[in-house]
């Protein structure tokens, strides 16, 4: 993606660094450009409805340049740790929690998330990119693990569920085949779990993709 000046110009004004304590009204429709670390003593406690969090996979991949090697299954969970643990400073009692990982890291994220959360379900997602393998089956799926902070949090099944045709040798007493019937689909992104006027915080945005959905809902986002 390239952007002109007039682009950087008006998106630099979205942008903002944390020096101090903040309060929600000022970091609303904002993006802290900062290091998580150095961002979350200066965020406001209780204020975030719904956390999305898609951090670095224990690979070994350049995240911006920035190599990132595999790590021990018991230190690629001590620095999960070492940022969940603040952030849950920060969630309300009814928030929800979706934290994204490839097969590799889904058991560590699920043994840190359990130490602070509830767990509610863990939704396996099948994506169309990924190349085959001569040696191995071809990897074009991940997981997003679903947590909450207690049992009182919010779900509009509404805003998921879709009707589709039930393609399966069920018939009717009749022997007629059956026709369709409602299926619960999870959304990969934010849509069930909060409402319109909740607060979003996606901490590991990366290039900023992960930002644009809230908003796209008629969410607030931080």
């Amino acid at each position: 993606m390239t952007l002109g000046s007039g682009e950087r110009a008006a998106l630099s004004e979205r942008l903002m660094r944390l020096t101090a304590p903040a309060v929600p009204s000022h970091l609303i429709g904002r993006t802290v450009c900062q290091d998580l670390v150095e961002a979350l003593p200066h965020l406001p406690p209780g204020f975030v409805d719904l956390l999305i969090v898609d951090p670095p996979y224990n690979l070994a991949k350049s995240f911006n340049g920035r190599a990132f090697k595999p790590l021990a299954d018991n230190r690629y969970e001590r620095w999960i740790d070492s940022w969940l643990c603040p952030l849950s400073r920060v969630l309300k009692p009814s928030a929800s929690i979706y934290i994204c990982c490839d097969w590799r890291c889904s058991a560590s994220v699920q043994r840190v998330g359990e130490r602070y959360f509830r767990v509610q379900n863990r939704i396996t997602w099948e994506r169309e990119k990924g190349r085959g393998a001569h040696r191995n089956w071809k990897n074009c799926s991940e997981d997003i693990w679903f947590f909450t902070v207690s049992g009182d949090f919010t779900f509009n099944v509404d805003a998921v569920k879709m009707r589709r045709r039930v393609v399966a040798p069920y018939t009717t007493a009749n022997g007629q085949p059956k026709d369709c019937s409602p299926v619960r689909i999870p959304a990969v992104e934010p849509g069930p779990d909060f409402d319109e006027r909740d607060v979003a915080a996606c901490p590991c945005t990366g290039l900023g993709d992960r930002s644009w959905a809230p908003a796209a809902i008629s969410r607030r986002i931080r």
